[in-house]
């Protein structure tokens, strides 16, 4: 998936109106507010510049990486104990790191932490789930860290997970999420990766950015006004308001159009269960979103199936609707997301296929993004399983 826009503008433009964030790259949690800055080592971190160093308080995992050696590749990865999308990253690095353990080292480094004497007791929780090699920054110097003022800082990226793909030569070659980062890396370790083309791509992307921050705020009042219209769950004021952003604000396109797509969302479920309840109007959106712009939002997709099969209120559940984008939500996320298949599971057991519904669900269990959701996912397996034993 690639991550057309950076995280930090994605961010800014999501808190402006209110919304919650529906996509991978989206969904990343913003750097604590109240962090002490500190001097950065590099002012600016882009791809095509030479990696910073590396300066962490220990290695809780793995044997410490001191500096990148030539000819090497390396993943320097961000995350936090308390980020809900990190956990949901952390087995797809193991993944990818068992997948190219020869050619690639993976250094998931923890910043943010509000306690860091967390970091080990999660890592050991965590298992093989996080087989690769785990730092904590050092935050000696601030109470920032230094590997989080001088790669995501620089680099400005405001949220978590963030990963950092470090060439053979000591070159930033690809920032960007990790669950995104799979083709990538598999181009730079076969030496077909184009890192000055990439470098082109990412400046232009970062002008772009800036021409829309700089159009966010002109247009404050608009985005206070589509802020209180999703508050009051007047959806199709906020759509209204969105259309006319993208008249005042064209280099913000493909920012509100991801804010549409959660309007949307937003809409559906209100069309769903909500006060004024219209189901025939639920689905065709549903239909719209699916077919058009969620078509590639795992998340997106995995939402709509979810409050079609679970919540409460739904007079009709389309479950054949539901076990379609499921399926499509466990295509795009590369089946590595246990939640994700658990809809899955769910929607085969609301169809009545027992059989694929407890071998759907024990996959999800296998992919649990930590013990509480294990334990959940764990409890729904025992009763698809009683389902299907009754059955017999």
């Amino acid at each position: 998936m690639k991550q057309n826009l950076t995280v930090r503008s994605v961010l800014a433009l999501a808190l402006a109106a209110g919304l919650a964030a529906s996509t991978a790259a989206i969904a990343k949690p913003v750097a604590p507010a109240a962090k002490e800055a500190v001097k950065a080592e590099t002012k600016t971190l882009s791809v095509g510049d030479k990696a910073p160093g590396i300066r962490v308080a220990k290695f809780v995992k793995g044997s410490p990486v001191t500096s990148f050696e030539k000819g090497k590749v390396y993943v320097v990865e961000f995350w936090a104990t308390w980020c809900g999308p990190c956990k949901t990253s952390i087995p797809h690095l193991t993944e990818l790191q068992k997948k190219h353990k020869d050619s690639v080292t993976m250094i998931g480094v923890s910043v943010w932490e509000q306690d860091q004497a967390a970091v080990q007791p999660f890592v050991d929780k965590m298992g093989d789930k996080m087989d690769y090699r785990v730092a904590i920054d050092d935050v000696s110097g601030s109470s920032k860290g230094f590997m989080a003022e001088n790669w995501m800082t620089a680099a400005k990226q405001g949220g978590i997970p963030s990963a950092f793909i470090v060439d053979g030569t000591g070159t930033i070659a690809w920032i960007g999420h990790p669950m995104g980062m799979d083709k990538p890396l598999q181009q730079i370790i076969d030496g077909k990766y184009d890192t000055k083309a990439a470098a082109i791509e990412a400046k232009a992307e970062s002008e772009k950015e800036a021409k829309a921050e700089k159009e966010m705020e002109a247009n404050q009042e608009a985005f206070t006004s589509l802020n209180k219209a999703v508050r009051r769950k007047n959806f199709d004021e906020a759509l209204k308001i969105i259309a006319d952003l993208n008249t005042k604000a064209p280099s913000m396109k493909v920012q509100l159009e991801s804010m549409k797509t959660q309007i949307q969302g937003m809409q559906f479920k209100e069309l769903l269960v909500g006060e004024k309840k219209d189901t025939a109007a639920a689905y065709k959106l549903a239909t719209e979103l699916s077919d058009g712009p969620m078509k590639d939002d795992a998340m997106g997709l995995n939402t709509i199936a979810w409050t079609i099969l679970d919540e409460d209120g739904v007079e009709k559940r389309d479950l054949d609707m539901a076990l379609k984008l499921a399926q499509r939500a466990v295509e795009l996320s590369k089946g590595a997301s246990g939640m994700i298949l658990d809809t899955l599971g769910r929607a085969y057991f609301e169809k009545g296929d027992l059989v694929k519904a407890v071998e759907t669900q024990e996959k999800a269990v296998k992919h649990a993004e930590d013990d509480d959701t294990k334990e959940q996912l764990s409890e729904a397996l025992a009763k698809y399983k009683k389902a299907l034993a009754d059955k017999k």
